[in-house]
């Protein structure tokens, strides 16, 4: 794995060298005695503020205490309380393990940030948690926007996007919140290895074979050097494989890794100064509230913390050898949360152990309430120190508003500041341009030539005690020149469509008009009297076009001072009449016939409502359609509707009425034989009751199909002739159409 430069990396695992520690002990026994101290609190009384315990004996633990209970423990001895807090599943590539875990961010909330590097992907690992989320990568090797090759760091800015150090593909990427995919911000970086970011968003990373850090201002290219940049070496102003980052102010710390050394770079200055040494490798670095210095010493298998200015280093976690319980590591990057725990990734354990509460001496005060500091000192005295009380910081805030969005010669415009958290005596000092107006110090301010080019600002000074910044700036105001300024108007409708008759409001909303303009209202280009910003009318035609123009009162200089509205056409729709008709589809009904009805309406509506009545009751589905079987002699059939056209005269109507005429059912039973022979008897052939069917058609065939006989009606029976001659004895066919739906056939046989 090429993860240091030549001049460090020696073999294949970190396993380089092994330093040894010795610890002092006393098997003396020391009789019981009693023991005074004193602990003295100093800070100020604000949040955020640090405090500091101090006593008259060398502290050993501090119980940090607010309000009386416990919120911090500290101990002034090395950590032997290492909890692992992610990984530790062996070596893998499941969500619960990590594999080779490198330089980690941790957030003041305890969310750890973790290059996993031999797996390509960062993981989440939230406090408590039982496994990761990856957050970027984890696609396999490669250098596709969602691939690494060989992540070494990650860190976080305030905006929350995650930036990765891309060693192999030579890159940093950064993953804005949610995305998979990465950008890239900077490339061609000979092996970059570490990165930080300061308080305002700069990217500082480390090019290990480059021997420099460069800084990318706001994350983008191409970058600056800050540190090194002198070839490989150890005078103060070269670097020899540089890796960890850290930034804290203006101050960049600098894992001069091949020199055994952390470099203190202040940003601007040509060169470093050593603020920490290590025997064996330097990987990682923090700096804490205090200014103490933490260094991960990889082959010295622990944990460095350096006081500010001090000649040497106290062993704070690990220094138990090479292994993998939980107080051994091999450590390469560290963190800290806003409780003084210490994070370590522990590299070829696969994990993240975590110390708790480092000893710094000074807490960082994150709520308001009562803190006191609890001490035992190395020889066993236990004291509480003076209480001070802590109040939540006020975040002031100023803003300025103009009575006038333009300005010219003629209408100056009048400032006005409004704060918030400003103390008794707030300081106000206007300003032009940047530049303050002398005498300028009230709440209202009112230039004599301002023009649209100037920028107006207001700045207070705020005399609360606890604030988050006491000076501050106001937003800024520019405002317009005269030109660009004018009145405008535009025309609102609570309907356009509607019937005839029915009012229609309309609504003119004037801007730039100044407090009482004058309104006009127009329809189809003549005036109305009318002078307000409401027209409310009903006696529109369609198609008439309704629009507004304004005259302008306002104080200022205007390009115009009257303004012409959209044109609103109306559609007004005629009052209608609707109508109904019913018919069947038959006009001969029998009792066991079944009629199909129609209605046909006009000017119903969309959806109209239909309601068929059969002798006054209810019956039918709501449709146009109506079928009724078993209809009797005298029934009545009608339809009621009930429009839905919003513009009808009447909303609910009824058809004309259908009365039924049923046909009674005559037996018609024509005789098969008779003897036309001139005695008198059955000398015609007799159809009874066929006289009920008067438009009845009869048909007499013989048996070539000759028509031999046609009657319309049957008034005079056939007397067996044809064209005045007797016919023949035989068999002749009938065929009788009733009226025009019932037909009968049937044999007639001539017997003499």
């Amino acid at each position: 794995m090429a993860f240091f430069s030549a001049a460090f990396y020696k073999k294949d695992t970190y396993h380089l060298v092994q330093s040894k520690h010795a610890e002092k002990g006393s098997s003396s026994h020391k009789s019981k005695l009693t023991y005074s101290c004193t602990a003295t609190l100093t800070g100020n009384g604000c949040v955020g503020s640090e405090l500091t315990v101090t006593s008259t004996s060398a502290i050993a633990t501090i119980s940090w205490l607010l309000d009386d209970v416990s919120i911090l423990e500290q101990s002034n001895i090395k950590q032997n309380n290492g909890v692992i807090v992610a990984g530790g599943n062996g070596s893998g590539a499941t969500p619960n393990q990590l594999y080779n875990p490198n330089r980690i961010f941790v957030d003041r909330a305890g969310n750890i940030y973790i290059p996993d590097m031999a797996n390509n992907r960062v993981q989440k690992w939230a406090p408590g948690a039982v496994a990761g989320i990856t957050i970027a990568g984890g696609n396999g090797t490669g250098n596709a926007s969602n691939q690494f090759n060989r992540p070494t760091a990650v860190a976080v800015d305030g905006l929350g996007n995650l930036y990765v150090v891309d060693q192999s593909n030579s890159r940093v990427q950064k993953f804005t919140p949610g995305a998979t995919s990465g950008i890239t911000i900077a490339s061609f970086l000979n092996l970059p290895t570490g990165i930080c970011i300061d308080a305002q968003n700069n990217v500082y990373v480390s090019e290990q074979n480059g021997q420099l850090v460069r800084k990318y201002t706001s994350g983008t290219a191409p970058g600056i050097i800050v540190a090194g940049g002198n070839g490989y070496g150890s005078t103060a102003n070269q670097l020899a494989a540089p890796t960890g980052l850290f930034i804290e102010g203006s101050n960049l710390y600098i894992c001069d890794t091949d020199n055994y050394r952390v470099q203190k770079w202040i940003i601007g200055a040509s060169a470093g100064t050593t603020v920490a040494r290590t025997s064996g490798n330097p990987l990682g670095v923090y700096v804490d509230g205090s200014k103490n210095i933490y260094v991960s010493d990889y082959t010295g298998y622990a944990v460095q913390r350096w006081l500010p200015g001090a000649s040497s280093g106290t062993i704070i976690a690990g220094g138990n050898g090479q292994g993998n319980g939980p107080n051994q590591i091999m450590p390469t990057g560290i963190g800290m949360d806003a409780f003084n725990n210490l994070y370590v990734s522990d590299f070829l354990n696969g994990r993240i152990i975590k110390f708790s509460n480092i000893f710094t001496g000074t807490y960082t005060t994150l709520k308001a309430g009562t803190y006191r500091a609890k001490i035992t000192t190395t020889d066993g005295c236990i004291t509480t120190s003076n209480p001070i009380q802590i109040s939540e910081n006020l975040v002031p805030k100023i803003t300025i508003s103009a009575d006038r969005e333009i300005v010219c010669d003629l209408f100056q415009p009048t400032f006005t500041a409004v704060t918030e958290f400003g103390g008794v005596n707030p300081v106000l000092q206007w300003q032009i341009n940047g530049r303050d107006v002398s005498g300028e110090t009230m709440n209202t301010f009112k230039p004599s030539r301002l023009t649209s080019t100037d920028v107006v600002t207001c700045t207070l000074i705020s005399s609360e005690t606890c604030v988050t910044n006491r000076l501050i700036s106001s937003n800024s105001i520019s405002l317009n020149s005269p030109i660009t300024d004018a009145p405008a108007v535009t025309v609102q409708a609570d309907q356009s469509t509607v019937c005839k008759g029915t009012p229609i409001k309309f609504k003119a909303t004037a801007v730039r008009a100044g407090e009482n303009p004058l309104y006009q209202w127009k329809i189809n280009g003549n005036d109305l009297n009318a002078n307000s910003d409401i027209l409310e009318i009903d006696d529109l035609e369609d198609q008439d076009k309704v629009s507004c123009t304004i005259v302008s009162n306002a104080q200022n200089c205007q390009v115009t001072s009257s303004a012409t509205s959209n044109v609103i056409i109306v559609t007004i729709n005629p009052m209608l009449t609707p109508g109904i008709s019913i018919e069947g589809d038959i006009s001969k009904i029998y009792s066991t016939s079944t009629v199909n009805f129609t209605a046909t309406t006009t000017n119903a509506g969309t959806n109209p409502q239909y309601q068929w009545f059969v002798n006054g009751i209810q019956t039918g589905e709501n449709s146009r359609f109506f079928s009724k079987n078993n209809l009797q002699q005298g029934d009545q059939v009608k339809c009621e509707l009930t429009v839905t056209n919003p513009c009808s005269i009447l909303n609910n109507i009824t058809s004309n009425i259908l009365n039924i005429d049923v046909i009674k059912v005559v037996q018609i039973n024509p005789a098969n034989a008779f003897s036309p022979n001139g005695d008198g008897v059955n000398d015609l052939w007799q159809i009874p009751d066929l006289h009920s069917f008067a438009n009845c058609k009869v048909s007499i065939f013989n048996r070539y199909g000759t028509l031999i006989f046609y009657s319309k009606g049957y008034d005079h029976p056939w007397k067996g002739d044809y064209r005045g001659n007797a016919c023949e004895p035989g068999v002749y066919y009938y065929v009788i159409n009733l009226d025009g739906q019932k037909i009968l056939k049937g044999s007639l046989s001539i017997i003499k």
